[in-house]
């Protein structure tokens, strides 16, 4: 089973420019502008890189940054110079959407392929809407497309808006005086896809959050709360939330 958070964005170094390096780390709370992954093996000791290549590089991140700035789109990046990407070949723009607003969260999920969190219509009194996030895939044949692409290219760095779908991830999260009611969506890996069904969590008994699991085939489900609340409660308010 994973970790109670279950996504964890790789801190990602990025562009060293003329001998000065620009930190552009991502994780899962950071802002749509950053990249959200790396991907590939490991890069050989740098060479030297020509001037005009670094200066590419350079206002082609600053674009990436502008276009992912105040929009929902995802862009992928192939790297011609691995070792000024910290030794892989791709990173991610955008794809990660946050919101304060229930009717915008909806708005955009509505519009999403697959299953959605909704609010659920047998949520105690009292729970309060707090925040929701919806991220985009970072797997996936385009990856490889993007590579192919890049390479073929020839440019220093290659740049690639991806049209998405299906969310890999989402979450609702509700709030009670000290309580924090969080409802998510993950797509499920290997390691997390041999249970099915309704299951909690194995945490000792004084951890909290308390988590309620479901595993579907591809998606992994949960409900957790930071307050006691019975198993039975959790999968009911839970199954309401998932509209497929």
């Amino acid at each position: 089973m994973k970790a109670p958070t279950k996504v964890a964005i790789a801190a990602l170094s990025c562009i060293l420019l003329l001998g000065s390096s620009v930190s552009l780390g991502a994780e899962a709370a950071s802002t749509k502008g950053a990249p959200k992954n790396v991907v590939g093996k490991a890069a050989k000791p740098a060479k030297s890189i020509p001037a005009e290549d670094k200066k590419f590089i350079e206002n082609e991140i600053n674009r990436v940054k502008e276009l992912t700035k105040n929009s929902d789109d995802m862009y992928v990046l192939y790297h011609k110079y691995k070792e000024l990407n910290s030794g892989f070949d791709l990173s991610y723009w955008g794809g990660i959407h946050q919101y304060t607003s229930y009717e915008n969260y909806l708005k955009k999920a509505s519009a999403l392929e697959g299953s959605i969190l909704v609010h659920p219509s047998n949520l105690p009194k009292g729970y309060k809407f707090s925040k929701a996030r919806i991220e985009g895939p970072t797997k996936g044949k385009f990856n490889d497309e993007v590579r192919a692409e890049g390479k073929k290219s020839g440019k220093p760095i290659y740049m690639k808006k991806i049209d998405w779908k299906e969310a890999v991830t989402i979450r609702l999260e509700y709030i009670k005086g000290k309580d924090t009611l969080a409802i998510s969506k993950h797509a499920l890996d290997s390691e997390g896809s041999a249970k099915k069904g309704f299951f909690e969590d194995d945490f000792p008994a004084h951890i909290y959050p308390k988590y309620v699991y479901w595993h579907t085939d591809k998606f992994e489900y949960s409900i957790s709360t930071s307050t006691n609340m019975p198993k039975k409660q959790k999968i009911e308010i839970l199954k309401a939330a998932v509209k497929e």
